[in-house]
């Protein structure tokens, strides 16, 4: 039997849930609204048309923003191989299979341009581009700790 060192799913951050999203846009709708229907009773008409094109905007706005929010990546260090699998939004996916025994995980790049990469052998993998330093930081911490018990197992059965 295969022992499992790692297994994670690493998936972007989103500040607003869809419930809240639901209620978000029935706040904006309501309120613009309200505008709306005072500026036609004023007699300027095309606002309402405007604020109305502005509340489509705003909701396929936040639609292309979850969309694209729907990458995820899988991390599997197992036995004989570290598997890592990229889904798109799109339904493609990317995967890497990488040499556990010679695999390094670190934070590389400038000031506010930092990477999370594995490397093993001629293979160099980014993972979770999509997240924040700090939740790279917690990551690599993950990454580097299945990696150290991995490469323990293994030098204790040598």
């Amino acid at each position: 039997m295969a022992n499992i060192f790692l297994d994670l799913t690493v998936l972007p951050y989103r500040s607003l849930s869809k419930k809240g999203f639901k209620y978000l846009m029935i706040w904006v709708t309501s309120i613009f609204l309200g505008i709306g229907i005072f500026f036609w009773k004023i007699g300027a008409w095309p606002v309402f048309g405007f604020l109305g094109l502005d509340v489509l905007m705003l909701y396929y706005a936040f639609k292309i923003n979850y969309k694209s929010g729907e990458i995820f990546e899988n991390l599997k260090l197992f036995d004989k191989s570290f598997e890592i699998t990229r889904i798109f939004p799109s339904g493609k996916k990317q995967t890497w299979d990488l040499e556990p025994y010679w695999a390094k995980a670190e934070i590389t790049g400038l000031r506010n341009n930092k990477n999370l990469v594995i490397k093993s052998k001629e293979k160099m993998v980014l993972v979770g581009s999509f997240l924040n330093i700090n939740d790279k930081k917690k990551l690599l911490e993950k990454i580097q700790e299945a990696l150290d018990k991995y490469k323990l197992k293994n030098t204790l059965e040598s």
